[in-house]
């Protein structure tokens, strides 16, 4: 058996957070949630999850700027920015760091679909929810 793939789940809104958390976990992974910019930058600092997965507004901060501390920290790690904003702009910058650009609303199966082939885990590897 193989073990759990973990992802940060960074979003400063608590019930996005609680959300998001719960659909991982009835999927299978492992989550760390963070509502703080610091806190996710500290965890990356300290671990390389499998996946990053951020909104990206974080308050005084952004989850793109998450995104290319992480890339820096830990090259390859894969990195889903999700959004209520279509920004073309926006979306170029995530590329450019490397990151995923999803726009909200984003359906269950389109955000696990993502993840799965973010971190190269097929379906069968996972729970479905």
């Amino acid at each position: 058996m193989t073990p759990m793939k973990r992802i940060f789940v960074v979003d400063d809104d608590r019930h996005v957070l609680k959300f998001l958390t719960e659909l991982l976990q009835d999927a299978g992974y492992d989550t760390v949630a963070c509502e703080r910019y610091q806190d996710a930058k500290g965890l990356l600092a300290a671990s390389r999850p499998d996946l990053l997965l951020t909104d990206i507004r974080l308050g005084a901060y952004n989850g793109l700027q998450l995104a290319i501390f992480a890339r820096d920290h830990h090259p390859g790690l894969p990195v889903i920015v999700l959004t209520g904003y279509e920004d073309p702009t926006l979306r170029e910058e995530a590329s450019h760091a490397g990151a995923q650009y999803l726009v909200k609303p984003v359906t269950q199966k389109v955000l696990i679909d993502a993840i799965n082939q973010a971190i190269g885990t097929g379906t069968d590897d996972v729970g479905r929810g």
